[in-house]
């Protein structure tokens, strides 16, 4: 057959109007069984191929959803894809993902070829940096919008996350009061990440409640990455002796840290407690106390929030907090 297989090609292959084979193709309308298969097979017979693109062009709508995030190596974000991924295609939706490197001009490019591509929605991980402005551009476009993970400060938009002044709370009050620590760092996260100051406030909560001031806490800003731990532990054996107990921003982080732990001999002289509970926390030696945001679930929670509002567009903002619970291993001294 000369030039591409039509749709006119299909149907008249198969026996049916054109309108017809179109049902078929949308999987919509009234068609028996028998005919869906004889299209089915003609469409395979002739090698048909769904011009999906035209057909947005044609509709104005697009089965397409951006997926937007700004370190796409990073375990934890690697779950949140997994979960965002299993809800939209399930859904029938086809995410297509964009790293941004935690950069704003990176990401707001980004955003723009999606919009040129006509997606539905946006599940959107907002780089260090965004401003108020991208949701008013965003709502100006008319694209439905979901904030993953992070939020940003005094912005009312959707957002699905985990409550992370919680999980700050929960992790130094096992040291405290579990270990018996009585003085605490954390490491990890830079300073104008929201939930780095959400996490750290639930620190110095905890540490006011059990009578201890907040200079018990040894602060230390850093890459959230293995490689960022092991530099922040390397500057935290140089300070001096190590403190009772240890939070990281990250499991990926902790995994670091153990690794200047252990360069320097010191892998037991102290308690360590990671954040987000990735798959391989469980298998670190020692295995690794961790705080659980649930972060495959959390995607799938974005997703549904995302459908849901593209469903029906203009829907009242939601927020959506997990709260994290602490997965308790031997890292922090439990055995």
């Amino acid at each position: 057959m000369a030039g591409p297989v039509t749709l006119q090609d299909v149907a008249d292959h198969a026996g049916v109007s054109r309108a017809t084979a179109s049902l078929v193709l949308r999987e919509t309308g009234r068609v028996s069984q028998q005919t869906r298969q004889r299209v089915t097979e003609a469409m395979t017979t002739l090698g048909y191929v769904y011009n999906r693109g035209a057909a947005s062009l044609r509709t104005q709508t697009a089965n397409t959803i951006g997926v937007v995030v700004t370190h796409i190596a990073s375990p934890f974000f690697g779950e949140v894809i997994h979960g965002l991924e299993t809800g939209l295609t399930d859904s029938g939706y086809l995410p297509l993902l964009v790293n941004t490197d935690d950069d704003p001009a990176r990401q707001h490019e980004a955003i723009r070829k999606l919009r040129e591509h006509q997606v539905a929605g946006l599940a959107l991980v907002p780089a260090t940096g965004t401003t108020a402005s991208l949701i008013d551009e965003l709502r100006a476009w008319k694209m439905e919008h979901v904030l993953v993970s992070r939020y940003l400060k005094d912005v009312n938009a959707p957002y699905v996350g985990a409550d992370d002044v919680v999980g700050g709370r929960l992790a130094a009050t096992h040291l405290l009061e579990t270990h018996g620590c009585e003085s605490l760092a954390y490491l990890g996260g830079l300073p104008a990440i929201l939930s780095r100051g959400d996490r750290t406030n639930g620190v110095k909560d905890a540490l006011l409640h059990r009578g201890l001031d907040t200079s018990a806490l040894i602060d230390m800003p850093g890459e959230v990455s293995g490689t960022g731990g092991l530099e922040l532990g390397e500057r935290l054996i140089a300070s001096g002796p190590l403190p009772d107990g240890i939070i990281c921003h990250s499991d990926s982080v902790a995994f670091g840290l153990y690794r200047a732990l252990r360069i320097h001999g010191l892998g037991n002289n102290t308690r360590v407690i990671g954040y987000d509970n990735i798959g391989g926390a469980a298998l670190w030696e020692p295995p690794l106390t961790s705080v659980a945001t649930q972060g495959e679930a959390l995607g799938r929670r974005a997703a549904r929030m995302l459908l849901e509002r593209i469903k029906e567009p203009g829907t009242p903002t939601s927020i959506d907090k997990t709260i994290p619970e602490l997965a308790v291993r031997q890292s922090c001294g439990c055995s």
